[in-house]
């Protein structure tokens, strides 16, 4: 509930964006569920995931008004033509895998992920669509409110230098550490692992190019992955 949402000790108001202030052991129970139900049909009320996958949909703040012509019609098929191609069938009732997608501020922080409670020991792999520290701030800060489980949350004054960023630089340490193309360009007193947590299994991109270049990217990590299980 909104009231379980931890104050910061440092400015006093709630931290949304700490992975205290998300059910991770929920999150995780949610996603075995879910792979359980395309795996063993009928193992799990298909109207209760369907309940659970529009609450979740319907969370987007504020989309970009052309968000359906980012992508042209003609791109996205090309882009289905070399999918079906590289997996060898016809169409996409062929294509012998099902895809969870799961997205979230927090899914790739710093954790055990051999713990029940990280993300990371449910996904098969991952990708990173990053912004530089000035993007982040416009589409954060243009946002103007929250829909959350009892009512709605907007970011005070001043959220995302105090808090928003620094948690990002401190939950994140290790897979900045490890992934030289993030350039965090701007950094907070914060000492973390400098290690790669994710073990390699997250590929990162850049939403400041343009959509389409994100989506092959995202649809060639999907792809490589299902290629190294199949072999």
């Amino acid at each position: 509930t909104d009231s379980q949402i931890p104050i910061h000790a440092d400015i006093g108001v709630q931290d949304w964006d700490c992975p205290e202030a998300v059910d991770m052991p929920r999150l995780v129970r949610e996603i075995r569920n879910v792979r359980l139900q395309l795996e063993c049909p009928g193992a799990y009320n298909s109207d209760k995931l369907d309940d659970v996958r529009d609450h979740f949909a319907s969370q987007w703040a504020n989309p970009p008004e052309d968000v359906d012509q980012l992508v042209s019609a003609d791109a996205l098929s090309s882009i289905k033509a070399q999918a079906l191609h590289s997996l060898g069938v016809a169409d996409t009732a062929q294509i012998p895998f099902a895809i969870i997608l799961v997205e979230g501020i927090l899914l790739f922080h710093d954790g055990d992920q051999s713990s029940d409670h990280h993300p990371g020991s449910v996904c098969d792999t991952g990708v990173f669509i990053y912004a530089q520290y000035d993007t982040l701030k416009t589409r954060r800060e243009s946002r103007t409110a929250y829909a959350t489980v009892e009512g709605v949350w907007a970011d005070p004054p001043g959220y995302f230098d105090a808090l928003v960023w620094p948690n990002f630089v401190k939950y994140h340490a290790g897979f900045v550490a490890a992934h030289p193309e993030l350039t965090v360009d701007k950094t907070v007193d914060e000492a973390g692992p400098i290690s790669d947590p994710w073990d390699g299994k997250v590929v990162v991109c850049s939403s400041d190019t343009a959509a389409e270049a994100t989506l092959r990217q995202c649809v060639k990590a999907i792809l490589a992955e299902w290629q190294k299980r199949s072999l």
